[in-house]
């Protein structure tokens, strides 16, 4: 397995409850990534009886995570450090700000056998602190610096820190990202197009975090000439982003469009 990319950073603003359960309030893109570290500090506790190592916890502490991004957008860093901004774009920072808890998503991009796979890993209570400032005058040749942000890892309630989930596609991916970050309590209305075929099949309706399994389109009658490969989410694809039985996060209503291939 190689890593070989990184893309697409989320947030969202955490509510916790007592025993844990963590809900949100919609996916909020933090920018284009420039990179990502996450830094894990774990208990080290030893107890040796009889001159041997008898019991012994490294389980997580606490963590950092430490973003660049191409751009501090005023918004999306006032919005994760507890600043306010005016109708004029202003923002005004003070020393009672309080930074609210989030979670925080990114896609992976890995090759595993020659196969391009895309990696969610989500950070489930993250709450970022000020980041220092530092310019430079332009020299003789122009050099790009980028913003970053460091912010503190813990857990939630129940114990959860982080998890990670693996797509076929990068479609499905930044769909499940959508359907973890929804809002409580939403559904979701998952409809099929046969896009030039003929047949039908009947909509879903999901829950806010929950998936689907798309439709096998095995009772779909093709176009002539051609054979179900997949689906879409537009009617002019030209090749398939989802396949037939594939898990699917629903973040909003959502149109799934039958895309055709030539028969072989």
């Amino acid at each position: 397995m190689a890593k070989i990319g990184l893309n697409n950073l989320w947030y969202s603003h955490l509510t916790e409850v007592q025993d844990g359960t963590p809900s949100f309030d919609g996916a909020k893109s933090f920018g284009k990534a420039v990179n990502c570290n996450v830094s894990i500090s774990n208990n080290s506790a030893a107890l040796y009886a009889d001159d041997a190592l008898a019991e012994s916890d490294t389980s997580f502490q606490n963590g950092t995570v430490t973003l660049g991004v191409d751009d501090d957008r005023d918004a999306t860093f006032a919005d994760v450090l507890g600043h306010n901004v005016d109708d004029n774009g202003k923002v005004t920072r003070n020393v009672n700000d309080v930074a609210p808890y989030v979670a925080l998503s990114r896609i992976i991009v890995k090759m595993v056998n020659n196969v391009r796979l895309y990696k969610v890993e989500t950070l489930y209570k993250v709450k970022f602190s000020e980041p220092s400032q530092e310019e430079n005058t332009k020299g003789e040749s122009v050099e790009f610096s980028t913003p970053s942000i460091e912010g503190q890892i813990a857990a939630l309630k129940n114990g959860i820190w982080s998890d990670s989930k693996t797509f076929a596609t990068k479609a499905e991916a930044l769909a499940y990202i959508m359907g973890l970050f929804a809002p409580a309590g939403a559904t979701f209305r998952v409809s099929y197009n046969v896009n030039g075929g003929s047949g039908s099949i009947a909509d879903d309706v999901v829950n806010v975090g929950e998936s689907t399994t798309l439709a096998s389109g095995a009772n779909l009658t093709a176009p002539s000439g051609k054979a179900f490969s997949g689906w879409a989410l537009s009617s002019t694809a030209s090749a398939k982003e989802f396949n037939a039985g594939a898990t699917y996060y629903p973040a909003t209503d959502v149109t799934f469009y039958a895309v055709w291939a030539d028969e072989t």
